[in-house]
């Protein structure tokens, strides 16, 4: 589709072996898995403890629901992966793997503050339709950055040798800029939502990089 030849994918190659090997991966699913639990914890505690009623809000079920479904298929991959057979079988199925991952990485730890139960932050319907906004504009860019590297590989910008196709092209750097207003936006509008409370506020910070940092990586 993009006529990418072996050798424009050299240092593109190097850089993604150790990244994308069965046994690094396996390491990568077990540190996930660690960090997923976390939030995980607390969430399943409070279920058990009251049911339903300890989410009391339509979102916050819905959440809660998702996050679930979410850690149950995170835990049969992690499962899947520890079997050094399957995990060479399955290497086509690992990129999926990995995103998955990468994708819980950078949302679990929303629920701390988007679900009141846990550490009781305020939230409203609006905060959470922003952080989707968030969200959504992290896929997108993750697709456009995963676009751009496939064209940069199609003109030569991953050859081991020869003059590398420059990174910063003004497209993905007016795509870059773009981004940092729209989080910026997003993170005002966010901290007005939740009536201006710090503590929550930092929560949704540090989340946000984490989330965009995955996206851009």
């Amino acid at each position: 589709m993009w006529n990418i030849k072996e050798e424009d994918l050299g240092f593109f190659q190097i850089t993604n072996k150790n990244r994308l090997s069965p046994d690094g991966v396996m390491a990568f699913l077990v540190g996930v898995f660690v960090y997923a639990s976390l939030p995980m914890f607390f969430i399943v505690l409070g279920f058990l403890q009251l049911g339903w009623e300890a989410y009391p809000k339509s979102f916050e079920r819905i959440i809660v629901s998702v996050e679930l479904a979410l850690y149950i298929l995170q835990i049969l991959f992690l499962i899947i992966y520890s079997f050094p057979k399957l995990r060479f079988k399955l290497q086509k199925l690992q990129a999926v793997v990995i995103v998955f991952n990468s994708f819980q990485v950078a949302t679990v730890g929303y629920p701390y503050v988007l679900i009141e139960a846990i550490f009781g932050y305020y939230c409203e319907n609006l905060t959470v339709f922003y952080v989707g906004l968030l969200l959504l504009g992290a896929i997108i860019t993750h697709i456009v950055i995963t676009i751009h590297t496939f064209k940069k590989a199609k003109y030569g910008g991953y050859k081991l040798e020869g003059e590398s196709a420059s990174f910063f092209i003004n497209t993905k750097l007016w795509m870059l800029i773009g981004m940092f207003i729209y989080i910026v936006v997003l993170l005002i509008l966010i901290f007005a939502s939740i009536r201006f409370a710090l503590k929550p506020m930092v929560f949704y910070f540090l989340k946000t990089i984490i989330l965009y940092v995955f996206a851009v990586a």
